[in-house]
């Protein structure tokens, strides 16, 4: 069995499949043009990022994130381990996601090859092993998949902006 990645031409093919099922996705797609897939690097700093964006908005997840590099210029799992709770706190880190991204930088550095394994799951048991790392619900589990494992087969339906775009574009 081939694995689906998500690539440039099955997005192109996806967009003309929409359009021509949906007269108001076709009329969204003229006006967004030539979707392009973001280029994320599956690491460490990565994954922060989802953590941090859970339920901020995009500037203070930013912000906090930025902080974060300048206390942590080579933001690693065993560099984010060395800082303090008080310290990330200081960048406006909650506890509870600083606790998050110490066991997930824990587990990478007992297991330095945990992202490429994930690489290799299907879809269903890539997302059970990223559920089952504390911290990570289906929206961030969904973000994950779709763009660091780049899986076709993955619609996170619980997203607040694109729900806010469906309800803007569908009235």
């Amino acid at each position: 069995m081939t694995k689906k990645l998500i690539n440039e031409r099955n997005v192109e093919d996806s967009v003309l499949i929409l359009s021509e099922n949906d007269v108001v996705l076709k009329k969204m797609f003229k006006l967004v043009g030539k979707i392009k897939l973001p280029n994320e690097k599956l690491e460490f700093k990565s994954v922060c990022k989802i953590i941090i964006n859970q339920q901020l908005s995009g500037k203070a997840a930013r912000t906090i994130f930025n902080r974060i590099e300048e206390k942590i210029p080579n933001l690693s799992p065993k560099c984010f381990l060395n800082i303090s709770t008080e310290e990330l706190r200081q960048c406006g880190l909650s506890n509870a996601k600083s606790n998050y991204i110490k066991l997930l930088a824990n587990k990478l550095v007992h297991n330095p090859l945990y992202f490429h394994q994930l690489q290799e799951l299907d879809t269903v048991s890539a997302k059970n092993e990223i559920w089952s790392n504390k911290g990570f619900g289906e929206w961030s589990s969904d973000i994950f998949l779709l763009f660091y494992l780049r899986k076709m087969d993955v619609f996170p339906r619980r997203d607040v902006t694109l729900n806010k775009v469906f309800s803007k574009i569908y009235g």
